[in-house]
């Protein structure tokens, strides 16, 4: 059954359920108001015929003409002893006067539905100095109000079976309003499978203020990052291929040289070895930071715990001083703690991107500043190298962007460092920028929260 169907049906249900609440509320409401008014009607007549003293003697309960005056259409009217006979008696109609006798100590009333038609009886004691003497009984058939509570049955059957049909058809159609923005995200999904290519959803179905309008546009949005992703999967798919190929061409060119001419030629194969061992490094270097690229492209969530920065600073720059053999300051505020939360793993990593390039593009001594501003802690990385051109610093982030051919070739970068860079910021909610200039050296400046404890 699909699901426009179960909408009608329920949505029908569930207003058939209402009007039959409604219209036996109303039967029963008005059932027992016409009731109650033809109980007290009885009650008054009652009082009536028991104001008269002649009619509570027990010695003229055997006039024949003692109720006579009180006789009326469909009424019955009859006092009974304490014995249970009946003393005296008038009565219009012969279903009333059939009626079983009862004798009552009180008073009483009752609603006899007999083959259709309703019979109410009211009893009420006659008394004489203190004590009862016998019942006056009363008792109307309600013929008029029998047929009024047919006629309004059978009306409200009517309006039920009118607003049954009324809730189908219109549910008909408003459930077609209502499941065709699904239809057609059902459609543009279908679209998007077959044809293997991201389809947003039209702005009729995806700009509507609801629920059904918020469904389109965060699909639409949805739709919008993968087709971002997915960009950004091809571009690194068509770098890394060509960055791979660099190496790979060079590895495969100098092992074919080596296998034709490395026999003969001890010059030739010592030239192959060292480009291949040279290329392999470099191949293998390029192939960690793809590796870490994607790591970071998942969007793993990052783990949140207190990095004190001062002895990290302090233990990656004495290691990299000793690895590269370079002098690497550290200048930090006198008393400064500065701790944030982040994971202490990338931070080093990051440290090492940007002591890595400072080390590779100076000659003279490596800064590293540390200082608490406000709600932030300022990390600054300063050489007095060959600097990076002004109209090259914007593009500096991008992935496999490097300024020349120069520099990869000292350095054998891959062109990712301050890309990953870039993203470890991001992921702990940093900034960074850099200032540089031909020949004027680079410093590099990280801001990062400052974690408050």
């Amino acid at each position: 059954m699909s699901l426009r169907t179960r909408l009608i049906l329920l949505s029908s249900v569930w207003v058939l359920l209402l009007v039959i609440v409604f219209n036996v509320t109303i039967y029963f409401y008005i059932l027992r108001n016409s009731t109650t008014a033809e109980t007290k009607l009885l009650w008054n007549k009652a009082q009536i015929i028991l104001r008269n003293p002649y009619s509570r003697q027990p010695d003229n309960w055997g006039d024949p003409d003692l109720l006579a005056e009180y006789n009326e259409p469909d009424m019955l009217v009859r006092i009974i002893d304490t014995e249970g006979v009946i003393r005296a008696s008038v009565s219009t109609s012969d279903r009333l006067a059939a009626y079983p006798v009862s004798y009552k100590s009180g008073y009483g009333s009752a609603m006899v539905n007999e083959f259709g038609v309703r019979m109410l009886f009211v009893q009420v004691p006659i008394r004489a100095h203190g004590y009862q003497l016998g019942t006056l009984e009363l008792g109307k058939s309600l013929n008029v109000m029998s047929e009024w509570l047919k006629l309004l049955g059978t009306g409200l059957y009517m309006t039920s079976g009118a607003v049954l049909v009324v809730a189908l058809v219109s549910g008909y159609f408003y459930t077609r309003v209502l499941i065709r923005p699904i239809g057609e995200l059902l459609d543009t999904m279908n679209e998007i499978r077959k044809k293997r290519y991201f389809v947003t959803l039209s702005p009729r179905y995806a700009s509507a203020k609801d629920e059904l309008g918020r469904l389109g546009q965060t699909f639409n949005d949805m739709i919008e990052t993968l087709k971002e992703q997915d960009a950004r999967q091809k571009q690194f798919v068509a770098d890394a291929s060509h960055e791979l190929r660099t190496p790979l061409t060079v590895i495969e060119s100098y092992a074919s040289l080596l296998s034709r001419w490395g026999g003969e030629r001890p010059e030739v194969r010592e030239e192959a070895i060292q480009a291949i061992q040279s290329e392999s490094v470099r191949l293998k270097g390029l192939i960690h930071s793809l590796l870490r690229q994607a790591e970071f492209e998942r969007g793993e969530e990052l783990p949140k715990q207190p990095v004190s920065l001062i002895p990290l600073l302090q233990e990656t720059a004495g290691r990299l001083a000793m690895a590269f053999r370079r002098e690497i300051r550290l200048d930090v505020s006198e008393g400064a703690e500065p701790v944030c939360l982040g994971s202490e793993e990338q931070l080093k990593q990051l440290l090492i991107i940007l002591l890595d390039n400072a080390v590779s593009y100076s000659d003279g001594p490596v800064l590293i500043g540390c200082r608490e501003q406000g709600r932030e802690i300022v990390l600054t990385v300063a050489d007095q190298g060959i600097g990076i051109p002004e109209e090259d610093i914007p593009h500096l982030f991008e992935r496999f962007y490097r300024v020349d051919k120069t520099r990869q070739r000292r350095s054998g970068g891959s062109g990712l460092g301050l890309s990953i860079a870039k993203q470890i910021v991001d992921r702990h909610n940093g900034t960074i920028s850099i200032q540089s200039g031909s020949g004027a050296g680079t410093q590099v400046e990280i801001t990062l929260p400052r974690a408050i404890f």
